[in-house]
């Protein structure tokens, strides 16, 4: 009884001390997980990169005669649709545009009306279609479906680019017509469109065989035809006839054990044209009206117009017709803006004056027509409010005078002086005008050109054949100026210095293949043309001196009218904007610097490479 006794203390002994080590061995493997968990958080695997996947469409990619208004395409994960009204695009175009909604891993395109027979219909998603947890984009995707016995297969494709800086154009649509008169894009809607993306690309698809023109168009009232004179465009002269061959790529590829290239060389498909390069740009189409008028001064009325007026404006004294006298006329450099001084004391000091102003204008059939406003212009006198320094009783007022305005202390070496009056001079003595120059102790006297800008007539300049780095003195005797206002001017004295060579730069270009309508520019940082020139001779060679500090672009125009400057295109009289070229690289100018001849091929011009290397897209507004 003893031993049975004691076997079974021991027994219980031995139970609770298993027990024991169980629990030990569990908080352990339990303190073990919780520190493995705790070393670092999992990472979830690696980010999702790729995206969405077609797994399956009703009907299936590139179906035949599939007549019904709903198409499905499901993804292999879920799904969100990020600006698609403006990306997505329904070729040939539809009157309403479908319904197009994402649920899920699904997405439901429901056409608002009934189907085109026998035609192949693409609905291009562009880069609308992105997953919804990592937002990575489905790029150019397109679903092709047709409603009759074959799909059309063929693609036309190219850029589309501003004309007048060579920016890409983005979100702008582009018409495929097989009606090759010019007035299809006016009269008709065209029967296959794509949209360009932010590099200005076209991919227009399943295309049919067939000759065609090509547009492009910024639809303002979205009826696919150029019928709004505001409306950007662009197209091509090219008739296109859409076809395929095969092409041979290089494939190169890396041998590691022989650290070698092996290029190897394979056959594509390619859908041609492939490069078709179209210059967008607007018609000059603003209708002229007046903005507003001002009369700050008395004898100042001022007249601002929406664009530059056709021909010059003219101003009658209501009651006073026949008056031809009464006005002088100002205008702004770009002719929009008409001031004119009223020359007669006794009509300026009025407060109100009734004016006629005429001015030409087109009509809705473009033709000029004068159109005459009735304008009261009103003078409100101002008190100056500002304090006033006290005087002395006996101190006599002082006398208004005329003070030279807009005028510089430094000039550039090819540059002219400039000054300009507060109002029309009544009388000028341009004897009483003296110019020095301060090269040596004792000034010496120089002849001058003074030369009296009949456009702006309060502007002069003062033209000679400055020395670098020399400073200047001009001097205006008194009583030299009346102005309308019978005031007269003190004696002034205007002091100014020339640069020197040691502050400008110099580059030489060697322009190959030289066309004698190339005008090349200079341009700076903002691209404003600081010097221009056309090609001299059959050597190409020209030079840009005294170019201030700084960076610059070279750009050449095929300026085929030869009037200075770039002009846009007409497509009423069929007029391409003027090509440009650019030089491929910016050129920095230094200080007592000469670049040596740069040698140039313009023919060599790759607007591709260079919009995307100094463009950033332009995005079409909604």
């Amino acid at each position: 009884m003893h031993n049975l006794y004691k076997f079974v203390k021991n027994f219980k002994i031995s139970v609770l001390k298993q027990k024991i080590f169980q629990l030990v061995v569990l908080i352990a493997i339990s303190q073990l997980f919780w520190y493995c968990a705790n070393v670092g958080m999992p990472t979830g695997g690696e980010k999702d990169e790729t995206p969405p996947r077609v797994v399956k469409s009703i009907p299936s990619a590139n179906a035949l005669n599939y007549k019904k208004k709903t198409i499905y395409i499901e993804f292999d994960e879920l799904i969100q649709l990020k600006d698609y009204r403006s990306k997505f695009i329904v070729s040939p175009p539809v009157n309403e545009q479908p319904i197009v909604e994402a649920r899920g891993n699904k997405l439901e395109v429901t056409f608002e009306e009934d189907l085109q027979p026998n035609t192949t219909y693409t609905l291009d998603f562009a880069d609308a279609i992105v997953d919804n947890n990592e937002g990575n984009v489905l790029e150019n995707y397109a679903f092709s479906f047709s409603t009759g016995e074959y799909i059309d297969s063929l693609q036309v494709s190219g850029n589309l680019y501003d004309a007048d800086d060579l920016s890409p154009s983005e979100g702008v649509l582009v018409y495929l017509h097989n009606n090759l008169n010019d007035t299809a894009i006016q009269k008709l809607v065209p029967i296959r469109m794509a949209k360009t993306n932010a590099q200005g690309r076209f991919n227009i698809r399943n295309v049919s065989p067939g000759r065609y023109r090509i547009y492009a168009l910024d639809d303002a009232n979205r009826n696919h035809k150029f019928d709004q004179p505001g409306e950007s465009m662009a197209w091509s002269e090219i008739i296109v006839e859409p076809g395929f061959e095969y092409r041979q790529f290089a494939d190169t590829i890396r041998v590691d054990s022989l650290e070698t290239d092996s290029v190897h060389y394979y056959e594509k498909l390619v859908y041609t044209p492939d490069s078709l390069l179209l210059f967008k740009f607007q018609h000059d189409y603003k209708e002229q009206y007046l903005l507003s008028e001002e009369r700050k001064e008395r004898a100042k009325l001022t007249y601002y117009f929406n664009r530059p007026l056709e021909d010059d404006a003219r101003l009658a004294l209501t009651g006073h017709e026949e008056k031809q006298d009464v006005f002088i006329m100002d205008r702004s450099l770009n002719n929009d803006t008409v001031t004119f001084w009223v020359a007669d004391s006794s009509f300026y000091n009025q407060d109100s004056l009734s004016v006629s102003l005429s001015y030409s204008m087109c009509d809705s059939l473009d033709q000029l027509y004068t159109k005459t406003d009735t304008i009261a212009m009103y003078f409100f006198e101002v008190k100056d409010t500002k304090k006033k320094k006290r005087k002395k009783d006996d101190a006599p007022e002082p006398v208004p005078t005329i003070q030279l305005r807009n005028v510089k202390s430094k000039l550039e070496v090819f540059g002219e002086y400039h000054f300009s009056l507060p109002a029309p001079a009544t009388s000028f003595n341009t004897q009483a005008i003296t110019l020095f120059n301060h090269k040596d102790t004792i000034p010496e006297q120089e002849d001058f050109e003074l030369i009296h800008d009949e456009r702006s007539i309060l502007d002069y300049t003062i033209r000679n054949e400055w020395e670098p780095g020399v400073k200047y003195e001009m001097i205006i005797d008194s009583a030299a100026i009346y102005d309308i206002y019978g005031l007269n001017n003190d004696s002034i004295n205007l002091q100014f210095s020339v640069k020197s060579l040691d502050s400008y730069g110099l580059i030489r270009i060697q322009i190959l293949n030289a066309q004698d309508d190339w005008l090349v520019q200079l341009l700076n940082r903002k691209e404003a043309v600081v010097q221009q020139t056309y090609i001299p001779n059959e050597s190409g060679k020209i030079g840009f001196r005294y170019i201030n500090p700084g960076e610059y672009m070279l750009r050449i125009v095929v300026d085929k009218n030869k009037n200075g400057r770039w002009d846009s295109g007409d497509y009423y009289e069929r007029i391409q904007p003027e090509a440009m070229m650019y030089f491929p690289r910016r050129l920095k100018i230094r200080k007592n610097w000469e670049e040596d001849y740069k040698t140039w091929d313009p023919t060599s011009f790759n607007v591709d490479q260079f919009s995307k290397q100094f463009r950033k897209p332009k995005k079409k507004e909604e």
